[in-house]
């Protein structure tokens, strides 16, 4: 039996942290210099589970060149064990290590270590950022509330059961509860928070399994919720922050995605047949305006991660191939037409763009 549950648990954190960068772009006011989307990306590689192997890689846009552990060269010492999130704020960022239970914060212009806070018995899993503070959920069942300036923790406040994306609207957090270590009995509800003092005002009964949420620039707040991976599939649905209630399920799979201004850039991924789709939604109408994005016929074999530069609107997708070797990060343009790839590290799951 022991040796059961422990299959089950390795498969279970494969299915888990197929997790990607949920980021919410918006168009700048005025245009950008070119040179200013020119400089580079990091890329947070998960790693394997309990092999403290996690690497923060760093691409140079300008001769295309890859340092492959970044934070390494910078620190002397290892990012952690199991990477599940990576996000700037202001001029820091900040990497999530869940098993390791540490947010490391660094200089984002090099990746030099400022603070790591430990987290221990937590299991911290995202991050998500209001004004002057920073949010994290940990798969103890709490939120986190750490002080930019300070890297301090402020406040905690209580989700539900293994909280993991959350996000961002109408001066509100939006948590979602997943479950996901409660094999068969996975959550299905979000959590909202009142950011004005962080004290909760209500939960929102979504499909089974929540796991990626993220806001558009209207309010409304889209929530992946994965299933059981099994016959309850999963779904993508919509929620109106003005009345926190559902109001729209899509009647096709997402496994995760990014929003960049009015479009949502979706895939699908099933584990058991590896079928996959690469959808984009136009998020003011409420229609799916691209079937399949990827133009040129490049293959994905295993989508790990989707972000697109709020600056350029390339799409950058992660494949993670079979979770053992090292993954590569495909760049398209608006036409769908690969522009170039890289190789990464073991599992890519976030990126983050360097102006």
């Amino acid at each position: 039996m022991n040796k059961i549950r422990q299959n089950f648990q390795t498969i279970l954190w494969i299915a888990l942290t197929a997790s990607f960068l949920m980021v919410s772009c918006h168009k700048p006011e005025e245009e950008i210099p070119a040179i200013m989307a020119k400089q580079g990306i990091y890329i947070l590689n998960e790693g394997l589970c309990e092999m403290n192997n996690s690497t923060l890689s760093y691409y140079n846009y300008a001769d295309g060149t890859i340092i492959p552990d970044v934070f390494l060269n910078q620190n002397n010492r290892g990012l952690g064990d199991t990477g599940s999130d990576l996000k700037a704020y202001g001029s820091k960022l900040y990497c999530i290590s869940n098993l390791s239970e540490r947010v490391e914060i660094m200089d984002l212009s090099d990746g030099t270590s400022l603070k790591a806070i430990t987290l221990q018995g937590k299991q911290p899993r995202k991050i998500a950022f209001y004004e002057n503070f920073a949010y994290v959920s940990c798969y103890d069942g709490t939120i986190l509330q750490i002080d930019t300036t300070s890297l301090t923790i402020t406040a905690t406040q209580q989700a539900g059961s293994n909280p993991e994306g959350l996000c961002v609207a109408n001066h509100k957090l939006y948590v979602a509860n997943s479950g996901g270590l409660n094999f068969p009995n996975y959550g299905n509800t979000l959590s909202v928070f009142n950011l004005h003092d962080f004290s909760f005002l209500k939960t929102i009964t979504v499909g089974l399994n929540p796991y990626s949420v993220a806001a558009d620039m209207q309010g409304d707040i889209y929530v992946v919720t994965r299933g059981n991976y099994n016959d309850v599939p999963n779904q993508f649905q919509r929620i109106d922050s003005q009345i926190d209630e559902v109001v729209q399920t899509f009647g096709f799979p997402v496994m995760n995605f990014t929003i960049c201004d009015d479009y949502a850039y979706l895939y699908a991924y099933d584990f058991s047949t590896h079928a996959k789709s690469f959808k984009i939604l136009d998020i003011l109408s409420e229609t799916v305006v691209n079937e399949n994005f990827i133009t040129d016929g490049t293959t994905i074999e295993t989508p790990y991660c989707i972000a697109v530069n709020p600056l350029t609107h390339d799409i950058y997708i992660t494949d993670a191939y079979q979770y053992t070797v090292n993954g590569d990060v495909y760049c398209f343009g608006q036409n769908g037409k690969k522009k170039f790839q890289f190789e990464a590290g073991l599992n890519p799951t976030a990126l983050v763009f360097k102006y």
